[in-house]
Order: structure tokens, then sequence, then C-alpha cells
């Protein structure tokens, strides 16, 4: 007996196949297909490499997308209240050190400025009394 030509029984299974589907209903038929067989017989990177992204982000609406989207608790998961506050308040500070320093200096230029007017002598007090404490070293 001879092998049958190459694709004949492709062809006959086409159409018993097609005659099947005609006469029994296609829900009917899938009752009895091991779908999950199915799906591992599915090479999921080969179908990946057919999907044109291009044409599919084309079609993506995102003012639909976005009008979806809880802006608010998105805003509040991502912590941006907490990061504004600590900015601010890191800001403020630096601010408030450079005020400081800069009002320190011109304490000292007024300082030498008055101590040149009523003809000071000596060093400077290196601060406020109370703070260095006495010329003796008492405390």
């Amino acid at each position: 007996m001879t092998p049958p030509e190459p694709g004949l029984l492709s062809r006959v299974a086409g159409a018993v196949t097609g005659k099947v589907v005609d006469a029994v209903p296609v829900e009917e038929i899938l009752e009895h297909v091991d779908i999950d067989a199915v799906l591992d017989q599915v090479d999921v990177n080969h179908l990946l490499d057919r999907v044109d992204i291009n044409r599919l982000l084309e079609r993506v609406d995102l003012d639909r997308l976005l009008a979806h989207a809880d802006v608010e608790a998105l805003v509040q998961r991502a912590g941006i209240p907490d990061i504004v506050a600590e900015t601010t308040g890191n800001l403020a500070g630096r601010t408030l050190d450079v005020a400081r320093s800069q009002v320190a200096g011109l304490d000292t230029v007024v300082t030498g400025i008055v101590d040149r007017l009523l003809r000071r002598r000596g060093p400077a007090p290196l601060g406020p009394p109370l703070l260095v404490g006495s010329p003796a070293g008492d405390r």
C-alpha cells in the first residue's frame, strides 16, 4: 500500500471538519475540547511578536482612560504632599539660616562701627557675657 499524497490527509480532515461544524453547534463541540491543553500548545512569544504595538496604542483613548483615573488618590499614594511639605520646610529652614548668618555678619559690622565711634579698644568679646562667661574663667 502506498502512502497518501502529501496534503491529501489535511484536505480530507478539513472537509470532514467543515461538515461536522455545519451539522453540530460550535458550543457543543467546544464542550468536549480541553481548552487548557489547547492553550498549552500556544507559543505566547510568537503570538506577541505578531502584535503591532503602534497600531494597538493608536486604538487607546487616553482621555477615556484618564477619565476613570482617581488622580487625587494617585497623588496621595505617591506621597507628593509629604514631599512638597518636606521640601518647603527644608527651603524655609535654609532661608532662615541664610538670614541668620546675614544678620550675624551685619551685627559684627555695626559693632565694629560703634566701637570706632565710641573709641573702644581691645578685642571684641566672643559673645554675650552670659554665654561666654567671665574673662577669668568663673562660670
